[in-house]
């Protein structure tokens, strides 16, 4: 599988009013912490790191004024990050879909209170 094109494809990112985003940004965080995914704040956001190690490949909240933004950074890295996890490839890639899958849940519970856009590539 072309684990890259895969990962770059995916695009989520939701315009709400204040309330519903920080509700949103609570959610996320809360469920990417159930899947092992240790949240870090950074500048934009939050990195989501998978069992709470900086590799290179791992999920990404850019919070802006108005409006979430969540995408893949490192998505060509798959296999480097793997390797730094003691994993495979495919289980790596696997427990990334996951998180993403779940950010594409939350994003969407969203869609009847504002402008919200999930896209998740077909595997």
């Amino acid at each position: 599988m072309d684990y890259q094109a895969f990962l770059i494809g995916v695009e989520m990112y939701a315009y709400l009013d204040p309330k519903d985003l920080e509700d949103l940004i609570v959610r996320l965080v809360e469920e990417m912490e159930k899947l092992g995914f240790l949240p870090s704040r950074r500048a934009e956001g939050y990195a989501f790191l998978p069992m709470g190690s900086p590799v290179p490949t791992h999920l990404r909240l850019g919070v802006y004024t108005g409006m979430v933004t969540f995408w893949v950074r490192g998505a060509g890295e798959v296999e480097r990050s793997a390797e730094q996890l003691g994993m495979t490839s495919e289980e790596f890639f696997e427990s990334i879909v996951t998180g993403i899958r779940k950010a594409g849940e939350i994003f969407n519970a969203y869609q009847d209170r504002g402008s919200v856009r999930v896209y998740i590539p077909e595997m």
